[in-house]
């Protein structure tokens, strides 16, 4: 097995108060520079085969490659590695297989690199051992006549907080065994055929899925996790499935920008935007530049978008988030962020969530099933938006610039009427947006501007 290389760094004088004592302690990060050095190894052996008989697969096995290098963490099978991008179903059988050879044969696979950091950290000899005593190695100084008695009665009296309730438990969910549980939406199992629903289910038993057919008013799959208490709580992840002649009808019948708007809103921060292919039957009836243009769109709107080859792919993506979660979860905090506001976001939307954050926002899937509802009751600004949205090229990300400085068609008109021409009035719309700061355009604002303002709309 090739040699593991950990990269380890101490941050130095970190006080533990600000009181200018000399105290302090040494943080550490530490990670495996090559945390999968099997796959890697096998990987470039497969390259290598590739060039020899000068195959074109040699470019998708590079990308794996590349992928793995910036995943961070050691995987436990081959299988783990759909999680990755530019791995298909192909290239993780292969390092499945390689893998079990492997172990059969008394090899072994470190996936926990805790015993090997401490042993380094612990090296008297060693620089790391060094930087971490030479606080400690110094005489410690006779500070005791600068130590100030402290005097009881000139501390505060905090007995004015005691009427304030604590609402700590209203605010965080002990939840002692986090199990997620897969939630697969009905729509999924009761649309084109039974055979459908019952595939999907066998194959989520085979790969010993905890998970549960439900109706979802937005999204195809979803995680919860129920607290002590038996309440079920949604974990910030949702994905919206498409096959590609899926994708082609959304786009054609206009509901491909409703429903992302509708996952955007919905109040869970990671959308899953998971694209199914067809495998050699790609006649969707939209040309195939079309669906990729509208999955890099999706892309840029900060949805993570995956492909799949084949629904056995799409499966076993779903199995290995669901063990990911079940393994990342643990000794984590929860917190329930239902009908709360967090660092000044609103609209029922929760922080960015990195699976590596030690607190996990959760939101009452009661509460997501309501507000996520077609018929939900919509406020004025909800409804200028979905108006707007009926327009052709007019994206979320150009609807948003707008409803941001006029959020309802009562403002944008008064808006209209400030305005000392006509031609000034055609142009109000044209603002930047997105991350690009591009603008929505002279042709895209006349057209809003003769929808709502004008007397007689000129299509």
């Amino acid at each position: 097995m090739p040699p593991i290389k950990y990269e380890i760094k101490i941050v130095k004088h970190v006080p533990i108060d600000s009181s200018g004592s000399s105290n302090e302690y040494r943080r550490i990060k530490a990670h495996a520079k090559r945390p999968n050095p099997l796959f890697e190894a096998w990987l470039e052996e497969m390259i290598a085969r590739a060039e020899e008989k000068n195959s074109l697969g040699k470019i998708a096995l590079q990308k794996a490659l590349t992928s793995l290098r910036r995943y961070p963490l050691p995987l436990a099978s081959g299988r783990d590695c759909i999680a990755l991008a530019d791995f298909g179903k192909t290239i993780c059988e292969n390092l499945e297989r390689r893998l079990k050879s492997y172990l059969a044969a008394g090899g072994r696979v470190v996936t926990d690199h805790r015993s090997s950091i401490e042993a380094i950290l612990n090296d008297e000899s060693g620089e790391h051992y060094k930087q971490l005593t030479k606080a400690f190695s110094a005489e410690p100084e006779d500070n005791a006549e600068d130590i100030a008695v402290i005097d009881e009665s000139m501390m505060p009296n905090d007995s004015i907080f005691d009427h304030i309730p604590i609402t700590l438990e209203d605010e965080f969910v002990r939840v002692t065994n986090p199990c997620p549980i897969l939630l697969v939406d009905t729509c999924e199992t009761i649309g084109k055929s039974k055979s459908s629903l019952d595939k999907t289910l066998q194959e989520l038993t085979q790969y010993a899925v905890e998970h549960d057919v439900r109706r979802l008013s937005v999204g195809d799959f979803a995680w919860i996790v129920r607290d002590d208490g038996g309440r079920e709580f949604l974990l910030p992840y949702i994905v919206e499935r498409k096959r590609l002649d899926d994708l082609a009808s959304s786009i054609k019948d206009g509901r491909f920008h409703e429903q992302k708007f509708r996952l955007k809103q919905c109040g869970l921060p990671n959308v899953i935007y998971l694209i199914e292919h067809l495998g050699n039957n790609r006649q969707v009836g939209v040309p195939e530049g079309s669906l990729t243009q509208a999955a890099l769109n999706t892309y840029v709107q900060d949805f993570t978008v995956k492909y799949t080859e084949n629904h056995h792919h799409t499966v076993m993506y779903l199995s290995v988030m669901t063990n990911l979660l079940s393994s990342k979860l643990k000794n984590k905090v929860f917190r329930n962020v239902t009908n709360r506001s967090l660092d000044g976001e609103s609209k029922g939307r929760i922080s960015p969530f990195n699976i590596s954050d030690q607190t996990v926002p959760l939101l009452s899937f009661e509460h997501f099933y309501k507000q996520s509802s077609k018929t939900r009751d919509c406020s004025v600004r909800d409804v200028f938006i979905k108006q707007l949205l009926q327009i052709k090229l007019l994206t979320i990300e150009k609807v948003n610039a707008i409803v941001e400085r006029y959020p309802t068609p009562q403002s944008l008109r008064r808006a209209y009427d400030r305005c000392p021409s006509e031609t000034e009035r055609q142009r109000m719309l044209n603002l930047p947006y997105g991350p690009t700061k591009r603008t929505i355009g002279d042709k895209l604002s006349t057209i809003i501007y003769q929808l709502f303002a004008s007397d007689r709309y000129a299509p």
